[in-house]
């Protein structure tokens, strides 16, 4: 198999799980997930991340608490409880200052927050772990600060459980290429009705 193939599968591969095993994740797998995060590609190289690695029993399950209550569902907690790893993605506010006035910095800086998350993601699948995302309700916002004792100028958009899957990969239908490529201008023909 040639390398773009075995890319491509393992893109295939990648999944999203609600329910996780109560099993570590060794510290060795958590530094090739955060290594791979690294290199991820982000708006003229600002790196906007900061991570907050989150083992403690005691912030997991007040952040399951913080969760459970801003979104209204209480069968959401284990989501934060079982996990090895929660990792609290974080972004200085302060970088949105050091990009051009004419560009869209909050932009940028998502896009590269998502690559990042994208780049562990793909390394959690190769190790046959698995990444779920948690952005939060902005009502949570300020008492997961208060919680990780973050600055007002760090902003806590997403909270990653990183584990083993308790539960079955789900099938993940996709559209096909030709469904949502255009070319040279949109079709209007082709797109969805929403």
């Amino acid at each position: 198999m040639s390398q773009d193939e075995t890319l491509l599968e393992l893109m295939k591969h990648r999944w999203t799980a609600r329910k996780f095993k109560d099993k570590e994740v060794s510290e060795e797998d958590l530094e090739k997930i955060l290594e791979a995060g690294r290199w991820a590609p982000s708006g003229g190289n600002k790196q906007p991340w900061e991570l907050v690695i989150i083992k403690d029993k005691d912030i997991k399950n007040k952040v399951a608490e913080i969760y459970s209550d801003a979104m209204g569902m209480k069968n959401i907690s284990k989501r934060y409880t079982t996990p090895s790893i929660l990792i609290a993605v974080c972004i200085d506010k302060r970088i949105v200052d050091s990009y051009p006035e004419n560009m869209p910095a909050e932009f940028i800086i998502y896009a590269s927050i998502g690559a990042m998350v994208q780049n562990m993601s793909l390394m959690a699948a190769q190790l046959d772990l698995v990444i779920s995302w948690g952005t939060q309700p902005k009502s949570a916002q300020r008492e997961l600060q208060e919680l990780l004792e973050l600055p007002d100028h760090i902003d806590i958009p997403d909270i990653l459980q990183v584990g083993y899957p308790a539960q079955e990969r789900y099938s993940s239908d996709r559209r096909e290429v030709e469904e949502f490529t255009h070319h040279d201008k949109i079709d209007e023909d082709k797109l969805r009705e929403i």
